[in-house]
This record gives structure tokens, C-alpha cells and sequence, in this order.
């Protein structure tokens, strides 16, 4: 270890000369060490070290950091003193002997001063032009370049399960391994971002994000209407909507003039915070949560910073004041619903909206042929409902009579949602003592953001529009980062900056900065659009690499994607793979949560006696087998299987899942009724088109891997089916039994020992690396 010191002592000298980045070798130095101490929350009167100004100012005749005379700066003292050192020798961090000859050498230039990379707004670097340039770039500094093409078969199930979290059709995946022409695959990836799959999978992301769910959260943990906003995200993703209108419309779509249903539906990312009516609960603390929950989201999922700190004391890492994360949350606090939801499904504000995709697709119709037979008409300035009903009135508009009696009768069938309203007198916002509700202090404070991260433009409302229109444009430092590096993250598994809710000075440095910036800036240029970018990243040399560990490169964590994208599929996709080999899978779009199996007494176990979510009344038929996004989600209990593979309960917004991996895993793969139905049917579909072991074999590899089965696996496979067909063919009676789980009705013209035989196979290799892993 001394000698390993050295080295690096030495290799530090010998670059004494080059000048040190701040903010990417200095910074994290100070944050990690000092500013506990001594950084944007230090007590009055204290050293600073977070400022140049704080840190060269005169302190009784000698400077911190003196950049006149930097060997006299203090700080150089601190650092190396024995017996009274800083960081002190009870703290918690010490400097290693690196992080002392850097902040020494960095001193010595002069100790400059810099912003923390991501307060600064990315810009294009000129020196590469594409992922696969800067990928290259940085494995050209380790003398290596990309590993070669991953083959096509294992190309289309990685795309397919990135884009649509599902792996391509038979059909689809044969064509285009027939497909030999020029842009074969560029096709392949536009046929999957065309899918309407595409949406279902992608807004997934977006619901752990807002912290979506079917209920209250909290006490009594109520159903609540909400779940035709989940609808509208789906929408809008396959729409490709332009993220900077997706995020308008969700914070501010009330707000903007002659809102539509669908920007008014998506408001409702303003009600996801969890509420609550328990007895004794105060209508003033829980004004106040309930604002503390919307900004610290707010901070998570578009500024990727942890806010909760400023809400009882100015940050100690990042610069965000104390007073200026009121100022934020004042943004938030003239909602117009109550602080207490009395336990109602319509805690309003609320209105009705479509239940359903198939409703919202022929209510927009109308909608539609609506506003084109009122368009020569003028008259813009009065609401087109208003206008439609005048219209139809005249003898000489049957057409607008018909257009009235349409959108009356689909609106029949409209459910609940939540959405935000406006106060028509705002509420006073003032700063919290120690984020204490019945501690206001000082004047009001008027809505606005943290200086850091710039100023509202300059004819901006100070409300929640204003407060969209700040996080979307072109000078914001730090949104279209945050949002690109968590599109990254979807495809490569982890994301350029590996704390993606956390990108201030405590979180991890991008580990490649220009690439962050190229995509970010990139994502604006293109007007915002996601599947733009998605289909840059799934095209690159970067993605389409083999995915094997290599062994000429030191890469453990695959920091440099010197390889493939490969990690377990989460919760939903395995659940949903399974729907779709076994031919279970109904593809109906939208409406209300489903309640697939789950075991008995679960939720009556966790529910307050007067809950109306205490007792689990489990769906019949399709509803079994709707696709995963669609799972009611109760907050305090989430469907088991979701929880065991690592979703979130989404109580609070989560931007980056856990992967684990346990035994409790495997043990509820072989045995949860769902997989084991499942594993039946999709045993059906193998002997129903494959006339013998081999094809059903193949069969099963291709809808699971997109590919035949290697040697080791058919071996392997052929052992499991003969060892399987000699136990059922003595024991009927466990035959029997495995193949009658589940609601699905059984092919009774099948054998009962290959049934079973194969039910065995196939829920085994759903289990198995071969169908959990993307690779």
C-alpha cells in the first residue's frame, strides 16, 4: 500500500503543471470532506469554503486561501497539521494523502474557483458528433475500442425489450433476420417505436417517477381517481408529444389558455402526492407535507437534485438557501384542493374523463371533427363546447347536432380523475423554521427559483406555468440532463451520471461529461422528442456491442461501455414476457387498475378496519392477464411480485431501481400461481405447434431469446423433459395437479403427462438466466 502511495504521489508531481478542473477534481474533494462544516450552511461567522469570496477573505490577519502569497494560505496548514488537522481526527471522512496533494496543488494555482459543472448549461462540444465518438474517444485513452457486433437475433430482443419491453413477434424477428438489406435494422427500430406497446412500456418509468398510484397513501389508503391520467402518459409517449409539452402539461396544462381535456388530465401529476383525512390530522401541517412531497419531487425528477435538506436549513452540499426553497414550494401552494382528502375517491378538484384507450381514441375523434366544423366560424375566444351547442341549435347544422349528441353519449361513460385548480387568491407562502408547519417566519415570499439554476424568463407568470416555462428552456442548466442521462439509463442499465437523483456535488461525476452535454443539448435541438433520442441510442455501435465480459479491458462496471447493455429485466417485463409466449396476454389498452393473483389476506393484513382497499377482490377472465403497467397499485401493499422483484411501493418518486438478486426470487418463479399458469400455457402453445421435443425446444428458445437453444441448454432441456415425462407417467395425481392451476381453461385434448412435462420445461427456462436477463 506505501508503495502504491508513492506511485501515485509521484505520478501527481510529474503532472504539477496541468491546471486542475474545479469542479470536477476539486469540488467533490471539499464536498465529501468539508462542507459539512464549512460549506453553504456553515453557522454565522464561521469559514466557508463553498465561495472563492468566503474562502479568500481576511480572518484577522491571514486568508483561508490566500491566492496572493497561496503558501501562506491557511488552509495548506490545516490540512497537514498533526496536531490539530482538519478534517478533524474524530470526523467521520479524512483526506487520503491524493485528495491532500490535490487541494495543495490546486491552492498553489491559486485556488480558482469554479461552478459546480451541472449549475452550468451544457453546450456542444465540437470534437465528436455522436455516441459512438465519445464512447470511442474515452476506449481509444485505454488503448481499446468498441467489442464487436452483438448478433442480429440478440440485437432484435434487446431492442424489442428496451423499446416495447417485449421481444419481437416470430414473424417479426424472421423478417428481419431475412432482411439483408441496408437500414434493415434502422427499420426494425422504428417498426418498435411505432408500436403502441412502445408507450405501455416507456410510461412505466415515468409512474415510478411521479410516484403514480390507485390509492390514497397514507391512513386509511383509499381508492382514489387518478388512473386516467397513467392513460394520458401512455398516450403522450406514443404520440410522441414533445417532453417540454409533457412537462408543461402536467405542471401547469390547468393554466393555459382554453386548456384542453388531455392538458387538464395530465395535471394530475400535481395530485400524486399521498394524502390523507386520519382523525386528528391538522389541515395546516398537512398543507404544508403535502408541499414539502410535490417540491422535493419536483427536485428529483427534472433537477436531479435532494431538496429536502433546504426545507429546515440552507443546503450543506449544494446552493440552494434556505428561504429559496419556500420560494419554490410557493409554486405549489395556491392549488386549490384541500389539505385533507376526507378519504374520497373525487378528493377534488376533479373532472370526468375517458375510462378507457378505446373511449379516449373516439371521444378525440369527435373532439376533433368538433373543432374543424367550427374553425371557419371564428369566435375562438369562447369555449368550443360552448360554441358546438349554439351550432346545433340551427336547423341548418345537422352535422354539429350529431357532433353534440356523440360527445353527450361517450362522456356517459367518463370516470373520475384528480386534477390541479388554481386558487383565485393565492395562499401566502412563508419560510418554515426548521420546516416546522406552525413556525412561519418573515414576509411572504412571491414564487421563484433557486439563483443558481438562473432566473424565470423574464415575461414568465409566477405560477405554475411560469414555473414550466422555466424548466424548459434552453438556459436551464440542468433538465434536459437529467431527463437524457434517466433515457440512458433505460437503455445501457446505468446512466452516464450514476446517481441520476442526485447530479449536485454529492452525487457521481457523469463519466462521460462532454457525451452528457452532446445528448442533452442534442434532446433540445430536436424539439424535445424522445423517441429521437431513443432511437439514437439503440442505433449506435455503443448499444449494438456483444455483451460478453472482456478480459482486455479493465472495465468491472462497465463505466466506459466497452461492452453490450446486460442486467435483469424488471418486474413488469418478466411478468409480461410470460403473458406474451404463453398467448395470454390481452392486449386491451387503459382503464381502471386490475387485481391479478395475489395471496389471500394480504392486503386485509396491512388495511386499516375501515379502508376500502382492506379487502382484495381478485379480477376474473382478461382482466387476469392485462399487462403489468396496468396492476392497481396500492401504495402500502404493491402486488408481491413487483415488490419481490424491486419496483418501488411509490410512495415517494424513485428515478433509478434496485436489481437484486434472492432466493425468495426463485422459490416465487417456480411456485407463484401466475407463473405456473403461465408455464401451462405456454407448454400448450409448444404442443400445439411443434410436432416433436426439438421443435417445441426451439419453439420455446425463440419466443424467449429470440434464438434455438445452444448445445449445453438442449442437453440440459432434454434431461429436464425425459426425467419430467418418467415421474408424471407414474403419478397422474401430481400431473394433474400442476396443470390445474390458474383460471385458464386447459386444452383437454392434450396429453395430461406431456401437459404436465412440458408446463415443468417451460416455467424452468422462464425462471432461467435465458428469459430474466437483457443481454
Amino acid at each position: 500500500m506505501a508503495l502504491l502511495a508513492i506511485s501515485i504521489l509521484i505520478s501527481h508531481t510529474a503532472f504539477a503543471a496541468e491546471r486542475l478542473d474545479f469542479s470536477r477534481e476539486i469540488l467533490p474533494i471539499l464536498s465529501d470532506k468539508c462542507f459539512v462544516c464549512h460549506g453553504p450552511d456553515a453557522k454565522e461567522k464561521e469559514l466557508r469554503l463553498d465561495s472563492f469570496e468566503a474562502a479568500t477573505g481576511d480572518r484577522g490577519g491571514y486568508r483561508a486561501i490566500d491566492p496572493d502569497k497561496p503558501e501562506a494560505s491557511e488552509v495548506l496548514v490545516r490540512i497537514h497539521d498533526k496536531e490539530d488537522p482538519m478534517p478533524p481526527v474524530d470526523a467521520e471522512k479524512q483526506l487520503t494523502d491524493v485528495e491532500r496533494l490535490m487541494l495543495e496543488k490546486w491552492v498553489k494555482q491559486g485556488g480558482n474557483y469554479a461552478k459546480h459543472w451541472a449549475f452550468i448549461p451544457p453546450v456542444k462540444a465540437t470534437s465528436q458528433k455522436s455516441v459512438d465518438g465519445y464512447v470511442s474517444a474515452a476506449l481509444e485513452k485505454k488503448n481499446s475500442n468498441l467489442a464487436p457486433e452483438a448478433d442480429r437475433a440478440t440485437l432484435a430482443r434487446r431492442a424489442g425489450f428496451i423499446l416495447t419491453g417485449l421481444p419481437p413477434e416470430p414473424e417479426q424477428l424472421e423478417h428481419f433476420l431475412a432482411d439483408k438489406s441496408n437500414g434493415a435494422y434502422e427499420k426494425f427500430v422504428d417498426a418498435m417505436l411505432d408500436s403502441p406497446r412502445y408507450g405501455e412500456h416507456q410510461a412505466r418509468y415515468w409512474l415510478d417517477a411521479v410516484r403514480y398510484g390507485d390509492t390514497h397513501g397514507l391512513h386509511l389508503d383509499n381508492r382514489r381517481g387518478i388512473y386516467p391520467y397513467r392513460d394520458w402518459v401512455i398516450q403522450a409517449l406514443n404520440d410522441n408529444l414533445p417532453l417540454d409539452d409533457f412537462i408543461t402539461w402536467q405542471l401547469a396544462g390547468d393554466l393555459l389558455p382554453n386548456p384542453t381535456l388531455a392538458q387538464q388530465v395530465a395535471t394530475g401529476f400535481v395530485r400524486m402526492n399521498p394524502t390523507t383525512s386520519e382523525g386528528g390530522a391538522l389541515p395546516q401541517e398537512f398543507q404544508a407535507k403535502n408541499n414539502f412531497d410535490r417540491t422535493e419531487t419536483l427536485g428529483t425528477v427534472f433537477l436531479g437534485l435532494t431538496m429536502s435538506c433546504a426545507r429546515c436549513h440552507t443546503h450543506k452540499y449544494d446552493p440552494i438557501v434556505h428561504n429559496e426553497y419556500y420560494s419554490l414550494l410557493a409554486f405549489f401552494n395556491s392549488t386549490a384542493e384541500k389539505p385533507l382528502d376526507g378519504n374520497k375517491y373525487d378528493y377534488g378538484p376533479a373532472l370526468k374523463a375517458p375510462k378507457d384507450h378505446t373511449a379516449w381514441n373516439a371521444w378525440e375523434a369527435a373532439h376533433q371533427e368538433a373543432l374543424e366544423l367550427l374553425k371557419p366560424l371564428g369566435d375562438e375566444a369562447k369555449p368550443w363546447r360552448e360554441r358546438l351547442i349554439n351550432l346545433s341549435k340551427q336547423e341548418s347544422q345537422p352535422k354539429a347536432n350529431e357532433l353534440a349528441t356523440r360527445l353527450t353519449d361517450l362522456e356517459a361513460d367518463f370516470t373520475t380523475t384528480l386534477v390541479a385548480r388554481e386558487l383565485e387568491k393565492p395562499r401566502p407562502t412563508k419560510l418554515l423554521l426548521r420546516g416546522e408547519y406552525n413556525q412561519p417566519t418573515g414576509d411572504a415570499l412571491e414564487p421563484n427559483v433557486p439563483a443558481v439554476m438562473g432566473a424565470l424568463p423574464p415575461e414568465a407568470p409566477k405560477n405554475r406555468l411560469g414555473l414550466a416555462q422555466w424548466l424548459t428552456s434552453r438556459a436551464h442548466p440542468l433538465v434536459s440532463r437529467v431527463l437524457i442521462n434517466r433515457v440512458w439509463q433505460r437503455v445501457f442499465g446505468d446512466g452516464l451520471v450514476r446517481t441520476p437523483e442526485d447530479f449536485g456535488v454529492q452525487g457521481e461525476q457523469p463519466t462521460h461529461p462532454e457525451l452528457l452535454d452532446w445528448l442533452a443539448v442534442e434532446l433540445q435541438e430536436s424539439g424535445w422528442d424522445l423517441k429521437h433520442m431513443l432511437r439514437l441510442m439503440v442505433t449506435s455501435q455503443t448499444f449494438k456491442q456483444e455483451s460478453a465480459w472482456r478480459k482486455d479491458i479493465e472495465d468491472p462496471e462497465n463505466r466506459l461501455f466497452s461492452r453490450g447493455p446486460s442486467f435483469r429485466l424488471d418486474a413488469e417485463v418478466l411478468r409480461d414476457l410470460a403473458l406474451w409466449a404463453s398467448e395470454l396476454l390481452d392486449p386491451h389498452m387503459g382503464g381502471e387498475g386490475v387485481k391479478p393473483y395475489q395471496p389471500s389476506g394480504l392486503w386485509s393484513a396491512l388495511a386499516h378496519p375501515a379502508s376500502n382497499t382492506k379487502k382484495y377482490e381478485r379480477d376474473q377472465t382478461e382482466l387476469l392477464y392485462r399487462r403489468s403497467l396496468y396492476v392497481y397499485w396500492k401504495r402500502t401493499s404493491p402486488h408481491p411480485m413487483m415488490t419481490l422483484f424491486d419496483a418501488p411501493n411509490r410512495e415517494s418518486s424513485c428515478v433509478r431501481r434496485s436489481r437484486s438478486s434472492t432466493s425468495l426470487q426463485s422459490l416465487a418463479l417456480f411456485n407463484e400461481t401466475q407463473r405456473l399458469e403461465m408455464g401451462r400455457k405456454l407448454a400448450e402453445r409448444l404442443l400445439r405447434e411443434g410436432s416433436n421435443d426439438t421443435e417445441r425446444l426451439d419453439l420455446l428458445f425463440t419466443l424467449l431469446a429470440s434464438r434455438n437453444p445452444t448445445a449445453t441448454e438442449r442437453n440440459a432441456c432434454d434431461s429436464l423433459i425425459n426425467a419430467m415425462r418418467e415421474r408424471f407417467q407414474s403419478d397422474a395425481e401430481s400431473a394433474q395437479a400442476l396443470v390445474s392451476v390458474g383460471e385458464a381453461p386447459r386444452n383437454e385434448a392434450l396429453d395430461l403427462t406431456d401437459l404436465a412435462t412440458w408446463t415443468q420445461v417451460a416455467t424452468t427456462v422462464l425462471a432461467s438466466d435465458v428469459a430474466l436477463l437483457l443481454y
